[in-house]
């Protein structure tokens, strides 16, 4: 067999070995907390499965834009909120007002019950900023930090607040991508 062949089957059991080890829905830093074995996940839909604890929950494998908006029909289940949450360094409170979702409808379900397809749609947008967050900044930390800075491209706002929509999303994912080149964000 070839050498390439090799070090693909190498990646992919690394990868494999990764996603089991940090597939536990206590571990809340998981492998976003590792940028060596964040980056070797080879696209952005395993960073995403990652940032969710994913492998825990979810039927299949997520390989495409398809599969996430048939995650959000199915809807997220409750627990996914904490683990988000602790990811960006934000109360309930702020979980609840960025899924325009009341603390108490939260609070009321249990951690297996599945979200409405909005509410899973925008923890699914919010992953992917984290996802991207972590990539361009190096972790979660240096993420989580940028997070909660007044940024001048933002209009002296924050990133974290611009999370409630699909526009503010776009808006914090161009904003990444400007830095990631090296222009002023």
């Amino acid at each position: 067999m070839s050498l390439q062949f090799w070090t693909k089957w190498s990646i992919f059991v690394t990868n494999v070995v990764i996603m089991e080890k940090y597939s536990s829905k206590d571990s809340t830093q998981g492998i976003a907390s590792e940028p060596e074995a964040f980056y070797r996940l080879e696209n952005k839909y395993d960073r995403i499965s990652s940032i969710l604890g994913a492998p825990t929950f979810l039927e299949t494998k997520i390989h495409s834009d398809l599969d996430l908006i048939e995650i959000s029909r199915k809807g997220l289940p409750k627990f996914v909120v904490y683990r988000i949450g602790e990811l960006l360094n934000v109360s309930m409170d702020k979980m609840s007002s960025l899924l325009h979702v009341s603390h108490r409808t939260i609070q009321r379900k249990s951690d297996k019950d599945l979200l409405n397809t909005y509410s899973s749609e925008q923890i699914l947008e919010i992953a992917e900023v984290i996802s991207r967050g972590i990539e361009v900044l190096g972790t979660i930390e240096a993420f989580t930090a940028w997070c909660h800075a007044e940024l001048p491209g933002l209009g002296y706002k924050k990133p974290i607040d611009f999370l409630d929509t699909t526009f503010g999303t776009n808006m914090v994912l161009a904003t990444l991508g400007r830095i990631e080149y090296g222009v002023f964000a």
